[in-house]
């Protein structure tokens, strides 16, 4: 189990007793993306239960733990992803070399606390440690508040995708992208 800590905050695989807090997370966040018109998370309860369930069975699920409680979520996977077959701009790595990002929020009351730049930290180390070149992200056009905390932590605007599977198939995306060498951590 890889993990990540300091004296602020803890990285670790979700656990059962996490599901209620990583859900009301997820919850918190379609619900942030609704009030500010962004349509995304917006199809059913995506992600919700299922997801969780998938992420902590396929042991890819992430949670943020500050002064004991679960205050962020994410996931990765480590395959590649058929949706970034159709960006319209150019990857920095190739098939096979990359970490994805998914799923990723912070708890309402937690947030502006720096725990999104954690995360997006601890994948670029979780993806060196998987023998990945780098972490890719796709977001919403509309979404500012990730969009700037992926530029503000060193990640590249790379070109629009289609999402090609999901609840979410047929969506365009931002794609963004920073390597994860020993010189970007």
């Amino acid at each position: 189990m890889l993990s990540e800590s300091n004296d602020n905050y803890c990285i670790r695989e979700f656990h059962p007793s996490d599901r209620d807090a990583v859900l009301a997370i997820w919850r918190q966040g379609r619900s942030f993306l609704s009030e500010n018109g962004v349509n995304q998370w917006q199809k059913g309860d995506y992600p919700g239960e299922e997801e969780f369930l998938i992420d902590s069975a396929r042991e890819r699920g992430r949670a943020v733990v500050k002064d004991g409680e679960v205050v962020g979520a994410f996931a990765f996977t480590l395959t590649p992803e058929l949706s970034y077959s159709s960006l319209s701009g150019s990857w920095d790595t190739e098939e096979g070399e990359y970490l994805t990002l998914h799923r990723t929020a912070v708890r309402e009351d937690r947030r502006g606390e720096g725990i999104m730049g954690a995360i997006l930290s601890f994948a670029l180390v979780l993806a060196r440690d998987n023998g990945k070149r780098s972490v890719r992200v796709d977001t919403h056009q509309d979404n500012a508040s990730m969009r700037k905390a992926l530029e503000k932590n060193g990640f590249l605007y790379k070109g629009e995708l289609t999402l090609l599977e999901g609840s979410e198939k047929g969506d365009m995306r931002l794609g963004y992208e920073k390597m994860a060498d020993i010189y970007n951590i």
